[in-house]
């Protein structure tokens, strides 16, 4: 049960593993209340490493016959408890009472038991189960964000404006966008100047590099001081020359085409002379019936850093995803550890569009620095497809506690966000309604700050 994220608050969610927590656990329900004075037995249950031993016959309930249980007495309408949770895993809180422990509080306090007391008392014995985290310090100490750094807008072939695409982003609970336009860079600079006093949402400048209008080679920016679309565009004859160049000092791999190959070279340096990042996109994307991309080259590109990171999961029906999926587990099991990143390739940002929050990266970050998270495997790729079960991909580690905060966080989170860019949308349209969304912002600060226990 997932927290019972809509009944219940746990402060926090989060904890350091391997010390002593205190939590607190109070009901947002009318129907399930803890009562003061009432014993309430508890039990904390690591899912991954067990604290205690197991039986000696080591039976499947092994476990659960050693461990503990705390009798707890509710306090101002709460449960605080005191743990020291072991390793770095998911807990599940499971809390149960007895009726004869309600008739005794019903008599004391000349309460007649209605019916709804009674589905209470009676959920109550068979126990409710909340979950918190436990996390080692490098992953503790990160702020999580919710990214997607693939976007389009109608300044080149998308359907909104960069204002409606930033609230409606904010509404879907992103943290930090990038807009990504074919062949143009900078169409987020009004927008981004518009919202500089949302602290917690960035909005960062990129664009989606060809060579040329129409171009085969497909790589997107991000953060760069200048645009390498433009080079390209008005200044062709450069770039020829430079390929030319690069003849003498690169080795074209066996079997691939060399003037791609050596264009593909000049694309990538060029995205980090500027100051920017490139990321691999959708490769096995379908165009006029083939990939955007022969394979072998897309082996070549991440067996030899021609990009900082891949697009694993974006902008492709399911079937392609998997494709680039198995092609980032084989190159895995060849020693190419490439950093990771779900995006969606968006050309509309509208409920219920293909793409749009479908694929998205979360990140553990320090501070806002998502680029270096990413850099350093901080990163996961989610794809949330429509009436699917989400999947989330990349590190071990990193998946499970992802899979948690999707569960426990981000579903509450959301309610918060979707609150905040309505009132962005209203912003960018000209109403002055600054000081509301920046009362939105601080909600969503607040949460964030109770469930990871950063007050």
């Amino acid at each position: 049960m997932a927290n019972e994220i809509f009944n219940f608050n746990v402060i926090p969610s989060v904890v350091p593993a391997d010390e002593e927590s205190e939590i607190v656990i109070e009901s947002r329900s009318g129907i399930f209340k803890f009562y003061d004075g009432v014993e309430y037995d508890v039990k904390f249950i690591p899912t991954e490493q067990s604290d205690v031993p197991t039986n000696e016959e080591i039976t499947l309930c092994g476990w659960d016959k050693n461990r503990k249980t705390y009798c707890v007495k509710a306090e101002n309408g709460r449960l605080k408890l005191k743990y020291k949770f072991f390793g770095e895993q998911k807990w599940r809180i499971n809390i149960t009472s007895t009726e004869e422990r309600y008739d005794k509080y019903e008599a004391e306090n000349g309460i007649m038991r209605t019916n709804s007391r009674r589905k209470f008392i009676h959920a109550l014995e068979r126990g409710i189960t909340v979950s918190i985290y436990s996390l080692l310090p490098d992953l503790y100490r990160k702020n999580v964000k919710k990214g997607d750094f693939h976007i389009h807008t109608m300044i080149s072939d998308g359907t909104e404006s960069p204002e409606r695409t930033a609230a409606n982003y904010r509404k879907a609970g992103f943290d930090v966008i990038a807009m990504t336009e074919h062949n143009i860079y900078y169409s987020s600079k009004d927008v981004e100047k518009k919202l500089d006093f949302m602290k917690n949402y960035k909005i960062m400048c990129g664009e989606e590099v060809h060579n040329g209008y129409g171009g085969l080679i497909h790589m997107v920016n991000i953060g760069s001081r200048y645009s390498v679309n433009e080079i390209y565009i008005n200044e062709p004859d450069r770039v020829k020359k430079e390929v030319e160049e690069l003849k003498k000092s690169v080795k074209v791999p066996d079997g691939l085409d060399e003037r791609e190959y050596l264009y593909r070279v000049w694309t990538y340096n060029e995205i980090k002379k500027s100051g920017g990042y490139a990321i691999y996109p959708h490769p096995f994307w379908t165009v006029k019936e083939h990939y955007n991309v022969e394979t072998k080259m897309s082996r070549a590109i991440l067996q030899n850093g021609l990009c900082d990171a891949f697009e694993l999961m974006g902008g492709c029906t399911p079937d392609e995803n998997n494709l680039q999926h198995a092609l980032y587990e084989e190159m895995l099991r060849g020693g190419v550890n490439i950093p990771i990143v779900g995006s969606s390739d968006s050309h509309s940002s509208m409920p219920g569009v293909n793409w749009f929050n479908e694929t998205f990266t979360i990140l553990f970050a320090d501070g806002d620095d998502v680029l270096g998270a990413i850099d350093s495997g901080y990163s996961v790729a989610v794809e949330a497809v429509k009436n699917e079960h989400t999947r989330i991909y990349g590190d071990f580690r990193m998946m499970k506690y992802a899979q948690f905060l999707l569960e426990n966080y981000f579903a509450r989170r959301d309610e918060l966000c979707k609150a905040s860019g309505l009132f962005v949308e209203r912003y960018l349209e000209g109403d002055d309604c600054k000081d509301i969304i920046i009362s939105c912002e601080d909600r969503i600060e607040k949460l964030e700050k109770e469930f990871f226990g950063r007050r």
